[in-house]
């Protein structure tokens, strides 16, 4: 049965939870029993709502571990025809309840099931789920289109290495302070079991800061998630890339089970979709892609504004 509860409620529902396992006795209290609730209100898709395709899915979410750290949780989308993890996030929350607040994008099913799981340090889990409709139309956004940005690698001084993707604006090591916080994409070029591999990476994964280390010392360090099975199997082509006026090909096309931080082989020709932290859904189009680590590579992006 789907647990609902509202926002106002929320504190006084995890309160009680936690008075009621004060009064358990040891022997009780061998197995933990995290809890996890969905938020209502105004702000948030609701149970039962109905949705055009394209509109925007916003869910808040309240968990406790039961003393216990949590440690994942996980987002599914089920419909029909498939189960799809939307977010699989490793964590360490320890003692304080966990808020998060997510974003997606309503698909072309007539209905979709939401789970939401999370599971503590002792293993033991909970989740809760909600249903979304189809509604009537669609709600595509706009996007901002950049038709040619060149970025360096990690040993070329020819062009700057840092890009915010939402503005098309790059920076190099004398311009970048006071704008860490707004790179989401840098590249770097190496040899992956001895082949070639123009990559596309991000200031918050790791080898990303092997080839640019003076990321280490950002305060903030942002991901991005590029869908390689849609990269690796051409599933796009520049034709579908340069006809899309509207966010619905960035949206459709992104799997996100099949996705990492950095993209590897990212050879000229190349179309990516990827999704920023901020929850942005975009598209690649490799358009020159240098083989030397003093090259460059460069790029038309389009990404939802």
């Amino acid at each position: 049965m789907d647990i609902y509860k509202s926002t106002n409620m929320k504190k006084y529902f995890l309160i009680s939870f936690m008075l009621l396992l004060v009064a358990c006795t040891k022997d009780e209290l061998s197995k933990t029993n995290p809890f996890i609730l969905l938020q209502t209100g105004d702000q948030f898709t609701n149970n039962g709502a109905y949705v055009p395709i394209g509109g925007k899915i916003k869910f808040g979410i309240s968990a406790i571990g039961d003393g216990a750290a949590i440690t994942n949780l996980t987002i599914k989308r089920i419909t029909n025809n498939e189960e799809v993890i939307e977010e699989d996030l490793g964590m360490y929350v320890k003692e304080e309840e966990l808020d998060k607040i997510f974003t997606f994008n309503k698909g072309s099913s007539e209905k979709e099931i939401w789970e939401f799981s999370i599971m503590n340090l002792h293993r033991d889990t909970a989740s809760v789920r909600t249903v979304v409709y189809k509604g009537d139309g669609s709600a595509y956004g706009p996007i901002n289109y950049y038709p040619s940005i060149t970025i360096a690698y990690q040993s070329s001084k020819s062009f700057p290495r840092y890009l915010d993707l939402n503005t098309g604006k790059a920076y190099n090591k004398q311009t970048i302070a006071g704008k860490e916080g707004t790179i989401d994409l840098v590249g770097y070029y190496y040899l992956c079991s001895g082949k070639s591999s123009p990559t596309l990476s991000c200031p918050g994964y790791k080898t990303a800061r092997i080839y640019h280390p003076e990321i280490s010392n950002w305060a903030v360090q942002n991901t991005v998630l590029y869908d390689y099975k849609t990269a690796d199997e051409n599933l796009i082509t520049a034709e579908d890339f340069d006809k899309s006026q509207n966010d619905s090909l960035m949206i459709s096309s992104f799997i996100p089970d099949k996705t990492s931080s950095t993209c590897k082989f990212s050879s000229t020709g190349k179309i990516i979709p990827f999704k920023t932290d901020k929850n942005k859904y975009g598209l690649i189009k490799v358009i020159r892609a240098d083989e030397s680590e003093t090259g460059s590579i460069e790029l038309a992006i389009k990404i939802q504004k």
